[in-house]
């Protein structure tokens, strides 16, 4: 008898048929397969407990997905927030940019109603040797200033990121050039470089380093490099601000760990400072092409692209052309002629900084 109550109470208990309706969330998908008919009510409850199956009864319901709804929500206030954003975009980049495209293919004059020209701009442009000189001396100015303030900026960081007396100091001064409005800087060196009054002409002169007056605005060999000069003077100081923060953000742990193994400093830069600051330099290195390539106030006010085109670039011959010729049409085809350069260097930085995030 006590057997028969001992298998009796070890059989297991007829199977309940119920049907369920299987409820998932787009995070997690089903791990079980459906339910059949021979499953324990059990069984049902611990299946539903983790799949969150419901039974319905016989009918097959499936719940409104509420999170569609909230993710819609959440769709039309990102829209919406981005709309201001969009508009901006439009009205100020991309109007003007097919606008200028448009003028570039037509003969227009300030004042006078536009001819369309096809691709006449261009052709004059490429035949026009002033046009020929002005493209080298963009690629030089932009190059040689690009080249000086990254050294220098870099030297300055160096030295700026070390401990010492009165370091919030130099750091301040540094930093002072970079505050001062451009048409300031440039009409300061300006005089300085004036062949009659200036600073530079006159203290030569008194400590009789030369005994001749030197035109140094006005010299077709000393021009480009006095503008140059003058560039990086006033851009150094955002290379070394940049550079001073990404050298403070390098853990000191590294440096100390470097310096047991027995890494000489040359070994501690070029293995720990120039890998960790290698996205600040391209970042950098972008953004000051794009400035240098772009700025039209240092040759305005110093040189106005003489003498003899010698100082030529290419912002200051579309404003000559545009605002001083009054030929909208042909200073709208030098800008776009710069356009492509620009945009090719700035394409394969982007992909560079792109493929070492990616590493």
């Amino acid at each position: 008898m006590s057997y028969d109550l001992f298998f009796r109470s070890r059989t297991p208990a007829p199977p309940v048929e119920t049907s369920a309706v299987r409820l998932t969330t787009p995070r997690a998908r089903p791990i079980l397969p459906a339910l059949d008919g021979d499953m324990s009510s059990g069984a049902h409850e611990a299946v539903a407990g983790r799949e969150r199956i419901v039974p319905v009864g016989g009918a097959q319901v499936r719940p409104r997905n509420r999170l569609s709804l909230t993710v819609r929500g959440e769709g039309r206030l990102a829209y919406a927030l981005l709309a201001p954003t969009l508009l901006v975009i439009l009205f100020l980049v991309a109007y003007p940019f097919c606008a200028a495209i448009y003028l570039s293919v037509q003969d227009k004059m300030v004042g006078a109603p536009g001819r369309w020209v096809g691709l006449a701009n261009y052709a004059e442009l490429f035949r026009d040797d002033v046009f020929a000189r002005t493209a080298w001396n963009s690629v030089v100015y932009t190059a040689v200033a690009v080249a000086l303030k990254f050294v220098l900026g870099l030297t300055m960081a160096l030295v700026l990121d070390q401990e010492r007396r009165f370091n919030n100091f130099f750091r301040t001064l540094l930093f002072v050039p970079w505050a001062v409005p451009v048409i300031i800087v440039a009409l300061n060196w300006r005089w300085i470089f004036d062949d009659l009054s200036g600073f530079l002409n006159n203290f030569l002169i008194t400590t009789h380093l030369s005994s001749n007056i030197i035109s140094w605005l006005s010299d077709p060999g000393l021009a480009m490099g006095c503008v140059i000069a003058v560039v990086v003077w006033a851009g150094t100081p955002f290379y070394s601000m940049t550079f001073l923060a990404g050298l403070q953000a390098i853990p000191r742990e590294l440096y100390e760990a470097a310096e047991i193994d027995g890494a000489s400093i040359v070994q501690q830069f070029l293995h720990i400072t120039v890998p960790r600051l290698r996205t600040i330099f391209l970042t950098t290195v972008m953004l000051s092409t794009i400035w240098t390539a772009t700025n039209l106030q240092f040759v305005l006010v110093l040189t106005r692209g003489g003498p003899a085109s010698r100082t030529e670039i290419f912002p200051h011959l579309a404003y000559t052309t545009a605002l001083g010729a009054r030929r909208l049409g042909m200073g709208a085809a030098v800008s776009l002629v710069f356009f492509p350069l620009l945009a090719i260097l700035i394409l394969l930085l982007t992909r560079r900084m792109l493929r070492q995030a990616d590493e």
